[in-house]
């Protein structure tokens, strides 16, 4: 396991010191000026007026200020191709156990000193389906070459594993953990954009399930959402924890851009609940970008075939070059 300090502690600003007080002359408060009085003997004397001549005093012209050039800020040259994967766990009060994640962390991210917009990627349900999936299908890979050629943005991927938190039950504390534990870790290990703006979450089948209802209860933490193939099960289930129970209604999601995608041979299920879904959306006037591929099922190649598509959407509004990104500053 790999451990990161998520950003370099720096100095605060210069302190005046008593040995570095510019030269001044210093003038007692307390000092008391007494006029001289003239003697009784005087009293009577006649003032001698004094004329004094005073000279008309010549104006000059300052020349005008000098202007100091702001100097530009630096430019990273970065010439690392790949990111890192860093495998770690956290104990999870909510579950009594240990959740693993593996995070992706871009190009040159210790090297810039700055702060990263994050992406959330959530797993789907079945055999062998955990943090690792993403991971496998090649997402790191389209994350790398995205950058190197300038087309994406450089991001970190959070991937946890949902087995370890119950992600096949509705009723599950999966979104608690998440958001009450998963995310606030991330905030404190790493350099980081602010909500909602620098903040996505997406998932897969299952996964797509999740990040829906995650993103549609907690509108205030992301500003993207995506669902490939989103399995979304009955609209008519009264699980606790269902996007469907959410659509009609929703409020505070305006910001939200939401995108939904399948291909034409995915389960009926899939086709029949994401359609219905969209239209649902729709009829509260929120527009999804809402893509049915010629080819595809509920498969792992087709996923890992569009994982480039996913990023770019994700990232679409965030900075492709890494000096546009903001100094990640931490304040004693």
């Amino acid at each position: 396991m790999f451990s990161l300090t998520a950003c370099e502690q720096l100095q605060q600003g210069y302190y005046l010191t008593p040995e570095n007080y510019p030269d001044v002359e210093i003038v007692s408060s307390t000092s008391t000026l007494i006029p001289t009085l003239p003697s009784p003997a005087d009293s009577t004397a006649t003032p001698v007026s004094t004329v004094r001549a005073v000279a008309t005093a010549t104006l000059t012209p300052l020349p005008p200020p000098t202007e100091t050039a702001t100097p530009e800020p630096t430019r990273i040259a970065c010439t690392e191709t790949e990111g890192v994967i860093i495998f770690d766990a956290f104990s999870s009060s909510y579950t009594g156990g240990t959740v693993n994640y593996r995070v992706y962390l871009p190009p040159c991210y210790a090297l810039s000193g700055k702060r990263f917009p994050v992406l959330i990627m959530l797993h789907g349900l079945g055999a062998g389906m955990d943090d690792s999936q993403w991971d496998e299908m090649g997402l790191d890979e389209a994350a790398n070459a995205g950058f190197v050629d300038g087309s994406l943005s450089p991001l970190i991927i959070v991937m946890p594993n949902g087995n370890d938190a119950g992600h096949e039950n509705s009723y599950s504390n999966y979104p608690d953990v998440l958001v009450e534990e998963l995310i606030p870790r991330i905030e404190n290990l790493y350099c980081t954009l602010d909500h909602p703006t620098g903040w996505a979450i997406g998932g897969l089948s299952r996964g797509g399930y999740w990040a829906t209802y995650i993103a549609f209860s907690h509108p205030d933490l992301f500003s993207r959402l995506g669902g490939h193939s989103p399995y979304f099960y009955d609209p008519e289930s009264s699980a606790e924890k269902n996007p469907n129970n959410l659509v009609d209604g929703i409020l505070g999601i305006g910001h939200l851009s939401i995108y939904f995608d399948h291909g034409k041979q995915d389960y009926p299920q899939v086709l029949e609940g994401v359609g219905d879904f969209v239209s649902r959306l729709r009829r509260q006037g929120i527009v999804t970008e809402y893509v049915i591929n010629e080819y595809g099922d509920h498969t792992e190649e087709y996923w890992s075939e569009h994982a480039a598509d996913y990023l770019a959407f994700y990232t679409a509004e965030w900075p492709h070059d890494l000096n546009d990104l903001p100094a990640c500053v931490v304040e004693e």
